[in-house]
């Protein structure tokens, strides 16, 4: 019993330490201050693979309106509608990818501030963070096909055949959640691999890309019940109180995302320690 207090007591003075770092008070806002402004290219993607996969344009914002704080779904769907207006061509992709991939560099080069690493060349840079974005895009599209057209699926398959669909109703339910963890755990795990440039094995990122995905799913839902039944923003913000949402949602997205990764890198670099002395 005393040393399991030991151990949970050494455990949370090590993650205040890890919280105290000076890395912890400057990646998350450079990140999230990136992440912003790569919206609008990031959602001009968006539109562009929904369009190619002939989904319907309502099904991400019926996914954004059910799994994202209040305030920030109304200021994601009109950036959504208004790229949707607008014609997408060759020329207009490329610079969109090049434009929200400023996102990814970032992580990319925090990641590799963390992990005391050398900066690579720009070209082998830019190639990583649009992979990265690529990876984020597909975790998106992941995200809206289990949690929205799985619903869906399940009522067309209802109406094919009514006596299967409590059966197929109960194993969606049952699936669908653990499936959401996995797909965001997958997706965190392989961008705390190769994001920095650092070789690392992938197995030493599994804690902090778990403790990222359960505080990430957590975090919004429980951000979401405080900004619609707690918070009132617009009091302080008037109009722009959507806008300090969105902005506060990414900040704290971006922080235990940086903070996943420091908490790697400490694992990383305690076991390469004994490694030597051993």
């Amino acid at each position: 019993m005393k040393e399991s207090k030991e151990k949970i007591k050494g455990s949370v003075k090590e993650n205040i330490n890890l919280m105290s770092t000076p890395l912890m008070a400057i990646l998350p806002g450079q990140i999230s201050f990136f992440v912003i402004l790569s919206i609008i290219p990031l959602a001009s993607i968006l539109v562009m693979v929904i369009s190619k996969l002939s989904l319907n344009f309502d099904i991400i914002i019926n996914f954004i309106k059910h799994y994202t704080p209040s305030g920030v779904d109304s200021i994601v769907t009109w950036i959504l509608e208004q790229q949707k207006a607008g014609a997408i061509d060759f020329i207009f992709i490329i610079m969109a990818f090049y434009l929200a991939s400023k996102a990814t560099h970032s992580i990319i080069v925090a990641s590799t501030q963390i992990y005391n690493g050398k900066q690579s060349n720009f070209l082998r840079t830019r190639i990583k963070a649009i992979l990265i974005l690529v990876i984020l895009v597909f975790l998106v599209v992941g995200l809206v096909g289990t949690l929205t057209v799985g619903g869906r699926l399940v009522s067309y398959l209802a109406e094919i055949n009514k006596s299967v669909h409590p059966f197929i109703n109960i194993i969606y339910t049952l699936v669908k959640w653990p499936f959401v963890f996995f797909i965001i755990f997958f997706c965190v795990k392989i961008i705390y691999t190769i994001a920095p440039n650092v070789n690392i094995p992938s197995h030493s990122v599994n804690k902090g890309a778990l403790l990222t995905t359960i505080v990430w799913v957590l975090s919004t839902f429980g951000f979401s019940f405080y900004v619609t039944n707690i918070a009132n923003y617009s009091r302080f913000y008037g109009n722009l109180s959507n806008l300090i949402i969105l902005m506060i949602w990414i900040y704290w997205l971006c922080y235990i995302f940086v903070y996943g990764m420091t908490i790697n890198k400490y694992k990383f670099s305690t076991k390469n320690e004994l490694d030597n002395n051993e």
